[in-house]
C-alpha cells in the first residue's frame, strides 16, 4: 500500500453530467493503493464530500472488525457511515468520477468545486461553501500553535530551563 497523502487545495468543475476531474496526482495514489477507482461518502458534518483510496478503507475495516458485529452499537453506527455511506466510483480514461446526485445535493456541489487534501483523505466542497470553513481550520491550527507553545514554556519553567526566546545576534554568531 502507499503511504503518500492526498495534499494541495485544487480547482476543479462538475460538469452537467455530475462528473469531476480527480487531481492527476491523487489519481496516481489511488493507483499506488489498487483502489480500482475512487471511495467517496457524505461527509458526516455535512458540506462536503469525503474521498479516499484503498489503505484508509482497509484500516477502517481493520477497526470495525475489532468490534462485534452483532452486539456493538458503535460497530453498527461506524459502519453506518463508513461502509454503508461509501461508494467506490470508477475513474474513467480521463480523470473522471460521476459523482450520485444525492451526493452532489448533500455536499451542495454547483459548477465549481475545490479538491481539499487532507491527508490520507480529501474532500470536495463548493468553493463558496469552503471558504469559511478555511478560515475557521486555520484559526484553529493557529489556537492549537498558541497552546501548544504555552504548554511547552511551562514544561521548561517547570524543569528550571530559562524561557524560549528568539535568538539574539550573538547566540547566532553575529559581531
Amino acid at each position: 500500500m502507499s503511504n503518500q497523502r492526498f495534499i494541495s487545495t485544487v480547482a476543479g468543475t462538475l460538469d452537467g453530467k455530475g462528473r469531476v476531474c480527480i487531481p492527476a496526482s491523487w489519481r496516481k495514489i489511488l493507483d499506488a493503493q489498487e483502489t480500482g477507482g475512487v471511495y467517496i461518502c457524505p461527509n458526516l458534518e455535512g458540506g462536503s464530500l469525503d474521498g479516499f483510496g484503498q489503505s484508509l478503507m482497509d484500516s477502517e475495516c481493520q477497526r470495525l472488525d475489532a468490534l462485534d458485529p452483532l452486539l456493538s452499537a458503535l460497530h453498527d453506527d461506524l459502519a453506518t457511515h463508513i461502509t454503508a455511506e461509501s461508494m467506490l466510483l470508477p475513474i474513467d480514461e480521463n480523470g473522471r468520477i460521476r459523482l450520485p446526485e444525492d451526493f452532489i445535493q448533500a455536499a451542495g456541489l454547483k459548477d465549481k468545486v475545490v479538491f481539499v487534501g487532507l491527508g490520507r483523505k480529501f474532500q470536495i466542497w463548493d468553493p463558496v461553501t469552503y471558504a469559511p470553513i478555511k478560515a475557521k481550520r486555520l484559526t484553529g491550527a493557529l489556537a492549537e500553535r498558541s497552546a501548544r507553545a504555552a504548554r511547552e514554556e511551562a514544561a521548561r519553567e517547570i524543569a528550571g530551563a530559562p524561557p524560549a526566546s528568539p535568538p539574539t545576534t550573538q547566540q547566532i554568531g553575529t559581531p
